[in-house]
Formats: structure tokens, sequence, C-alpha cells
């Protein structure tokens, strides 16, 4: 067939689009009551023809809003320049007379003609990819994609099926175990199939974590995913080479996304199904807060927590990979307990295993940074076998700790060792060491007031008294006070009905 012969057969089919465009937004322009069903199915990518698409926005605009839809308020509405070429005010009689009695119908036939199109393009792609850049891996992408737009996102009611209970039951079902990932030891750390988490304050080290991980699946010939919403592609690389990955190991397996504006289902839908034609074993998400900020949705709220979840967590685990989220804790370690920033949801969103992670020593060039992974949840039961009771500073099992050996710019080690107990461990010592230089700072304040009430009230007072003059717990003023007397900076002496009173001590000659 030539080129002249096949011309006929594109017009056609544009007459074809033609006329569905003018029915379905005909028939929304007379009968607005219409619009919001018809909405359901069409969106405004799929309107062509420039009439069609004005009037349609011109539409969406002003029926929710409850404003006028008759032609000469839209006539009014719509800019000059764009109603003079559409062809004048004559435009909405026109429209007005494609209107139909079956206008969904119409809807559909548009939709499925949109989506014909557009799987031809796709395919078109494809082939360019493979026939021009050798691109087979994208090509593969390319065309899995086709499914979502053929069937769209999968059906739902499988996961309402009765499950067999069988291999419960007969001892036959094997425990999930963490194999992606790998302690200095070979014990794994994260999940296949569940979403996983890292928590910590910044720069305690959760990216390294992940790295590392990233590291570890790479040289075992595995594909793994980076979804970036903190950094960048030059920082993650930079510390993936820093800590030995070899650059065509990266370039063939690691995949490093950085979103930057807000997705649609059908992007979401497109990186999972990516993830599951690479097999890939390790999706790692950077900032969660931040994706969800991304995303639209509140931090806070935990029904938006649990939205998230199921956009992209759990469609991201259902491939198949382990699913790491890197999440920022609060400051205050009195308040902060297992959770991260926003609702308890998050942890609650975790089916895996989330490690909190806890700086000990810090990272920079040319020095030796430490920080400890534990335990805060092990929802199938097999890391915290791997680990060491918390201790004394801290009662989260301990995992491992997170080594990273700086050698100057150009290469660091990176390890992470299983947990040894040591009476002199560092982490439980320095936690002691500022517990009790807190608890010294406190008492010399609380000393300070007590002087400073005593001077100002200029009679002895009663340890009541003094307690009644200084905000604060109790209980530290009277240490105070008793380290005072003891001290002899503050003397006591008897008043009337025997009570003890306190004044400050004068100070001798000598």
């Amino acid at each position: 067939m030539t080129e002249h012969d096949s011309a006929p057969q594109w017009g056609a089919r544009d007459e074809e689009r033609i006329s569905l465009e003018r029915a379905v937004v005909g028939t929304a322009l007379l009968n607005p009551q219409q619009f919001a069903d018809l909405a359901e199915i069409i969106n405004p990518g799929m309107l062509r023809h420039a009439p069609a698409r004005l009037v349609w926005d011109l539409l969406a605009e002003r029926i929710p809003a409850g404003m006028p839809t008759d032609p000469v308020a839209l006539q009014l509405a719509m800019p000059e320049q764009d109603l003079n070429r559409i062809g004048g005010p004559a435009v909405f009689g026109m429209l007005g007379n494609n209107n139909v009695a079956d206008a969904r119908w119409h809807a559909e036939q548009l939709q499925q003609v949109h989506v014909r199109e557009q799987l031809a393009a796709q395919l078109r792609g494809a082939l360019v990819r493979i026939e021009q850049e050798k691109d087979i891996d994208g090509a593969l992408a390319v065309v899995s994609d086709l499914e979502t737009h053929v069937s769209g996102p999968g059906n739902a009611s499988e996961d309402w099926e009765e499950v067999d209970l069988g291999p419960v039951l007969d001892g036959t079902r094997k425990p999930l175990l963490p194999t992606v990932g790998a302690r200095d030891d070979g014990a794994g750390l994260f999940y296949p199939g569940r979403v996983n988490g890292i928590q910590g304050e910044s720069e305690a080290g959760k990216s390294w974590v992940a790295l590392v991980s990233c590291l570890v699946e790479i040289n075992r010939g595995n594909h793994v995913y980076y979804l970036d919403f903190e950094d960048s592609e030059e920082g993650v690389v930079d510390r993936l080479l820093l800590i030995g990955a070899v650059p065509d190991a990266i370039r063939a397996r690691f995949h490093y996304i950085r979103p930057g504006s807000s997705p649609n289902p059908n992007v979401l839908r497109t990186v999972v199904r990516r993830v599951e034609v690479h097999q890939a074993t390790l999706v790692v998400l950077d900032g969660v807060t931040e994706a969800m900020t991304l995303i639209g949705l509140e931090l806070k709220e935990n029904s938006e927590i649990a939205t998230f979840g199921r956009m992209l967590l759990r469609p991201l685990a259902d491939t198949g990979a382990a699913v790491v989220t890197l999440d920022h804790v609060v400051k205050s370690t009195e308040s902060r307990g297992r959770y991260a920033l926003g609702g308890v949801h998050k942890l609650n969103a975790v089916n895996g295993v989330q490690y909190m992670l806890e700086a000990v020593h810090p990272f920079g060039v040319n020095t030796e940074g430490r920080s400890r992974l534990r335990v805060a949840k092990d929802r199938p039961a097999q890391v915290r076998k791997n680990a060491l009771p918390g201790g004394r500073s801290n009662p989260m099992h301990w995992f491992a700790d997170l080594v990273i050996k700086s050698e100057g710019t150009e290469f660091a080690e990176a390890h992470i060792y299983p947990p040894i107990q040591r009476d002199d461990d560092p982490a439980e010592r320095s936690a002691e060491e500022e517990q009790a230089a807190k608890t010294e700072a406190e008492l010399t304040e609380r000393a300070d007031a007590v002087l400073t009430a005593l001077a100002k009230s200029g009679e002895p007072l009663s340890k009541t008294s003094i307690e009644g003059l200084i905000p604060g717990r109790t209980s530290v003023t009277r240490r105070a006070l008793a380290r005072l007397v003891a001290e002899g900076r503050v003397v006591v002496t008897t008043g009337p009905r025997n009570a003890a009173l306190h004044s400050i001590a004068e100070k001798s000659d000598g």
C-alpha cells in the first residue's frame, strides 16, 4: 500500500475521533448534569479538537463552581483570541447539534481510541529503542507498561480470595528470611517482598546503610532501584564509588530516580512495572517525608500515611523486592520512642523490619564514623534472633554497627559489623556520661537558684519555703539544698517549734 493509498484511512480515524469528541462535549454543554459522569471517563488530554477542548475546559471550571454554562456565558468567559480561533460564537451551536442520547457510550469509545493511539505510539517507541538505540531494557519496560493501559492496575478482588491455611497448619510453610543486604558475617538485613525501614536523626548514616546494601545486591548480580527525594545523582553515585562500587556495575544494575513533580497513578504504576521487569531485589526510598509532601499527602495524618503505603510502598513490595524507606526521627530522645516524624501509622506500614539508627561517632573525611542499628520492629521475627538485647541506654535489640572509615576523598571502608557485647561499649558509656553530665548541670543550676532565694529573703527559710519559691521538681531542689549544706555554703539553725531554718553561711575572714 502506498503512502497516498493510506491517507484516507488515517483521515477516517481522525473524523471518528472528532465526532466522538463533539458528541461528548456537545452533550455536556446542553446537559451540565451529565458532566461529572463523563469526567470519570474523559480527561482533557483526550480532546484533540480545539473547539471541544476549550469548551470542555470552560465547563470543567464553571460547573463545579455553580457558574452559568449557557452559550452566552461561555462566550463572555472565553478569551476573544480563543473564541476567534475556534470559529466564533457559532461553535456553541455546532457542538450543541452533536448532542447524543447515550453520551457515556461515546465517552467510552473515545477513551478506547485514545488508548489505542497511546499503545501504538509506545510500540513505535519500543521499536526505535531496539533498532536505533539498542536499548533492550528500555524497550522491555515500555512493552510491560502496555498491560497497565489494556487491563488497568490489576484485579483488586484477588486480595479477598480465601487463603489456603494448609501450609501453616501442617508445618510445611517456611518462615520468611531477611535475605536482602548483608551484615559482615552474612546475616541479612531486609525482608524481600516486604516494606522495611530505617529511621534516624540527620547525618546518622541512614543513606550509608542503604548504599552498602545496594552495593551488596549489585555485587550479587541483582538490580536495585533508588528513589531519591533528598540528594542528587552526583552525591549518591559518588558515595557508591567511594565504598568500592564498580562503574560498569552501577551503570548496568543501579537505577536512580530523582522525582521532581507530583506523579499521577500511571507514573507510579510505570515505576512499579519497571522494578518488576528488572526483577529488582532492593528498592530504596530516601526521604519518606519529602515523598509524601511531593505527592500532596499530609505527613501528620495517619489516614494519608496509609494512603502513601497503598499508592507506592505496597505495590513496590508486591514485585518481590525489599522496599527500604529512609526517614527522620524527632530530635528529642525523650519523646521519640520508636517513631519517625509524623503519625504512628508510619511504623504500622512496615511489615518487615524497622531499624532505629543512633549515632555514636560522626562521619567525615579521614575519620571513622559509627552508628548503631537497633531493631524497633520485626514482624516476621527472623532478625532479632541475630541481635543482642538492648542495654541500659536503649532497650531495643542491637543488630549491627555501621562503620565508615574514610581514607581521604577517594576511598572509604564500609562495614556493617555484627554486635559484640563489651563492658566498655562506647555507646553505652557515652550515654551514661551524658546523663551524668546533664544531672550535674541541673543540680548546679538549682543550687544557684537556692542561694539566690536565700539572699533575697534576708531571713532564714525552711525547706518547704525554699521549695515553694523555686520552680521545678522538688526532688532536685532538695538534693541541691542538701549538697549546699554538706559543702558548708548553707547553714541550718533551729527555729520556732524546732523548725530547721536555712541561711547562707557567712564568709570567714581567713
